[in-house]
């Protein structure tokens, strides 16, 4: 779980077997030395289930105008919040204060730095959060559906950018098996008595 120190503002990343799933547990800030407290896991579930607004978000981190308005319009047209980010600072940001269910992410976007910058920060995650992103590359590289390119490059799924004018039916599709996934992995834990 990523905790914030209240005094300095250190980030700090604690394992989820370190926080107490009926109690608050408190941890020493290693740079100020101040405590740093942490709610129960029962509690956190419990403000994660209150939900005002049940509609996906996405992020939009594409380089091209034409091509991110196209995908822009078209998510929005799917029912998801859709937001966009100018470059990879500003989506690392968002990434840090906001959930999204959805990214996209093309091979050029913030001059080829932010893909690269994007992949770090989902690969150093929670595994709790980054399994609720479905993150989608459009690579002028890899075909659609490259399910050996998408695992080296830890991503969920490619489409190649010639394949942009079937995105709906493509994201459609990639949301629904990444929902069926990790719903069949979370029943798992919770049959194993370990969620």
């Amino acid at each position: 779980m990523n905790v914030t120190c209240h005094n300095c503002k250190t980030k700090l990343n604690i394992p989820d077997y370190k926080i107490s799933k009926d109690k608050e547990s408190v941890f020493k800030c290693p740079k100020c030395k101040e405590k740093v407290h942490v709610p129960a896991v029962k509690q956190q579930k419990q403000i994660s289930n209150l939900s005002f607004d049940e509609r996906l978000n996405a992020l939009v981190c594409i380089d091209g105008d034409d091509l991110k308005r196209k995908v822009y319009s078209l998510i929005k047209q799917m029912g998801l919040n859709a937001e966009t980010a100018a470059n990879t600072k500003a989506a690392l940001k968002r990434l840090e204060y906001h959930i999204y269910h959805l990214v996209i992410i093309d091979d050029a976007f913030d001059q080829n730095k932010g893909f690269s910058g994007i992949l770090n920060r989902m690969n150093t995650i929670d595994m709790s959060l980054r399994r609720r992103i479905c993150l989608i590359w459009v690579s002028n590289k890899f075909n659609t559906n490259d399910n050996m390119a998408a695992l080296h490059s830890s991503v969920d799924t490619i489409i190649h950018q010639d394949d942009i004018i079937h995105l709906e039916a493509f994201l459609s599709r990639a949301l629904m098996e990444h929902k069926n996934f990790y719903t069949v992995y979370n029943d798992s834990l919770k049959q194993a008595g370990k969620a």
